[in-house]
């Protein structure tokens, strides 16, 4: 009997072992996931992830979110290089543009020193998400979009490479808070756990009319949010007021990141700001500030836009139901946008 219980203490020895181990890096637990030994955690949109909605579980998420084959260009422009800088809105692969090479950052991700063809005209396109605005055009502007965007190869201002993660503590990536909501979707996020999860969302909502922290329903209780962009009192929300003073040093940044790649040898630098799911979905929720168009009107801005809002906002269905960024149609009208632009200067 004392050598079962040895066995069995030493089972789970191991197991816990194992579990925290895995825990500890985020890329190890995304690989392991992707063989099929534990459930990819996102597997059914972030939003359903921190809700656990039986609503807006989206079983076909993966089907929904993927480009194919058919959506790469049929032509290719011969005289004209396309680079990107983007978020979480636009991790494509580059041979969905129409640009002769295709080059991408994702912002705060991963870095990228290029030499520009002098023989074609080198265009960059700079995609922003509305709740990242005055988080990311204030003062990290330099940070993000200069010192961690392109580097030109044989500039004389050439800067760097800077890792995004220099400045971390080892120590605190892999036992900061983040860990405990790893070793949690590691242990419960098979189909069983995520059963009871979905009980106890279902009795808040119907009960107190309340939400797991994070996320957040729309009044008719047709969409979710992102807390930090549907909370009024979040700064990061369209219903935070915005100052006129922010606005215009908004716009004198995008000016600024405009002039140094240009300097360097761009063509033309484009500015895309993307407005939020909730500013699509539930626009009156509470007083919209309208940030997107004071920056694009604004009498400072000398930068081109290219302007999507008008009719991203007629067409909620972009979206996912559960989770906070478009799905394959966002996308489709993202890449046929930034195709055009790169059509438009093969002709110039």
């Amino acid at each position: 009997m004392g050598y079962i219980n040895k066995l069995i203490r030493l089972s789970l020895l191991l197991v816990s072992g194992a579990v925290f181990f895995v825990s500890l890096s985020p890329a190890m637990q995304r690989k392991i996931a992707a063989k099929g030994l534990i459930p990819d955690q996102y597997r059914f949109g972030d939003l359903y992830n921190t809700s656990n909605l039986l609503k807006f579980k989206e079983v076909d998420f993966a089907k929904n979110t993927s480009l194919v084959e058919t959506d790469k260009p049929k032509t290719r422009y011969s005289n004209v290089d396309l680079y990107t800088i983007g978020d979480s809105f636009t991790p494509m692969d580059t041979s969905f543009y129409a640009g002769d090479k295709n080059f991408h950052i994702w912002l705060g991700v991963n870095v990228d020193t290029v030499k520009l063809d002098t023989a074609k005209k080198s265009i960059l396109v700079v995609e922003v998400i509305e709740r990242t605005i005055q988080e990311r055009l204030l003062q990290e502007y330099e940070g993000l979009y200069i010192k961690k965007g392109f580097q030109i190869k044989g500039d004389s201002n050439e800067k760097e490479i800077v890792n995004p993660d220099e400045g971390n503590s080892f120590w605190w990536d892999k036992f900061g808070d983040q860990i405990n909501q790893r070793i949690e979707f590691l242990l419960f996020n098979f189909n069983p756990f995520l059963k009871l999860k979905e009980l106890k969302s279902a009795i808040m909502l119907s009960w107190f009319d309340r939400t797991h922290t994070g996320a957040i329903i729309s009044r008719n209780h047709q969409y979710l949010f992102y807390t930090i962009e549907a909370d009024k009192k979040s700064v990061l929300s369209p219903f935070h007021e915005v100052t006129e003073a922010s606005v215009d040093s908004v716009v004198k940044h995008i000016n600024t990141i405009r002039t140094y790649y240009k300097n360097r040898g761009f063509a033309e630098v484009y500015f895309c700001l993307i407005p939020n799911k909730v500013t699509v979905c539930e626009n009156d929720r509470f007083e919209y500030n309208h940030q997107i168009s004071r920056i694009e009107n604004n009498p400072l801005l000398e930068t081109p836009m290219i302007s999507v809002q008008a009719t991203i906002r007629k067409h909620p269905e972009w979206f996912h139901k559960s989770d906070g960024h478009w799905n394959v149609s966002g996308k489709r009208y993202w890449l046929q946008k930034t195709n055009e632009l790169v059509r438009t200067w093969s002709e110039k």
